[in-house]
């Protein structure tokens, strides 16, 4: 038979456990990685439009196309230079002197013409909205405000936009990491994120424009909101404080009298 501070132990351990596995989300959050940006390619132009299209296994569909179109440009100071550098894992934009460019990377199917075939972006989750699931990425460097715009175009061909800028970013300024709510996005409620078939990402425009994006980039959704998760160590924080009211009451009434 367990004594009176066996059963408190017990107590202290289980119902913590239990408040916490009651608060925690029936789902968590699920992660489709677009691009770990583990596949190099390069593009180079001067006063032209350039596109090119790999084949890259660990990008969403296996194919990515990178577009660039600049103007402007001399060429004593050498083409414009868009690519990913796989050895780091970053997007590199390189504008000479002068130039200005603009950039596309598109995500899609078999040879870059095709669409992915209508990815699920809910992970077919219970909890997904549009508020709780992120578009992750990471602005290593840029060396002027510049602005981006992300695309989703599901099968039925409805489109999903967000366009801000980028602010200036010289190290030692630390690199930025966004996490941009579905929400956010023209456009989102009509899309089916259940049957996406495009996703891309665009800018440019400043004149000498350089940039670096590191990956990887993502899509996450079903994130459990901040406010679930306060709710849920206030929960264990109280079961814990209450328990230990308790025990210390027992301690007091289990204690000798003194003489």
């Amino acid at each position: 038979m367990k004594s009176q501070s066996q059963r408190s132990f017990l107590t202290w351990i289980l119902a913590p456990l239990f408040l916490l596995a009651v608060a925690r989300p029936s789902d968590a959050a699920v992660v489709t990685y677009i691009d770990l940006l583990d596949t190099a390619q390069l593009l180079a132009t001067n006063n032209a439009s350039v596109t090119n299209t790999v084949a890259a296994p660990n990008a969403i569909g296996g194919f990515r196309t990178m577009m660039m179109t600049t103007s402007g440009g001399n060429p004593f100071f050498g083409p414009a230079i868009f690519g990913v550098d796989d050895t780091v894992q970053d997007i590199l934009l390189s504008t000479p002197v002068g130039a200005t460019s603009f950039y596309e990377i598109k995500w899609g199917g078999a040879g870059g013409t095709a669409g992915l075939g209508g990815v699920d972006f809910t992970g077919g989750i219970t909890n997904f909205t549009l508020n709780n699931s992120v578009v992750n990425f990471t602005l290593g460097y840029t060396d002027q405000p510049n602005n981006f715009t992300w695309t989703f175009t599901d099968t039925s061909s409805n489109v999903a936009s967000y366009t801000a800028s980028f602010p200036q970013l010289i190290p030692p300024n630390p690199a930025i990491d966004y996490a941009i709510s579905l929400a956010s996005f023209s456009g989102a409620g009509s899309v089916d994120w259940t049957s996406i078939n495009f996703i891309s990402l665009s800018g440019g425009g400043p004149i000498s424009l350089d940039l670096t994006l590191n990956a990887p980039v993502s899509l996450a959704a079903g994130i459990p909101e901040p406010g679930t998760w306060a709710a849920a160590g206030l929960l264990l924080l109280t079961a814990v404080y209450v328990r230990w009211r308790r025990s210390r009451s027992v301690v007091s009434e289990d204690a000798p009298a003194a003489a």
